[in-house]
């Protein structure tokens, strides 16, 4: 999986916590602020990071935001779950 971020951005953070929370392996490609909207509109009609590619067979090419990150993490590895009580009512 591949982190597009901005290094000092604390919603990349929560989203390499998060990647590190679920012991999911990644790579971090660090973006220049104002240019970074060149590389990240075509991928997800947006200019936000954090920007997570999983990079995987059968997976979206790319998802922005770090809420929508974390959605996309507990589908994708449901061990250590962050929202236990959310699991359980379900």
């Amino acid at each position: 999986m591949l982190l597009l971020q901005f290094s000092t951005s604390h919603y990349c953070r929560k989203a390499r916590l998060a990647l590190g929370y679920k012991g999911i392996v990644y790579r971090v490609k660090n973006l220049t602020p104002g240019f970074h909207a060149l590389q990240l509109k075509p991928k997800t009609g947006a200019t936000t990071v954090p920007v997570l590619c999983p990079e995987l067979p059968g997976q979206p090419e790319c998802i922005s935001d770090s809420s929508e990150i974390f959605r996309f993490l507990e589908e994708f590895s449901p061990i250590a779950v962050y929202f236990p009580w959310k699991r359980n009512r379900d």
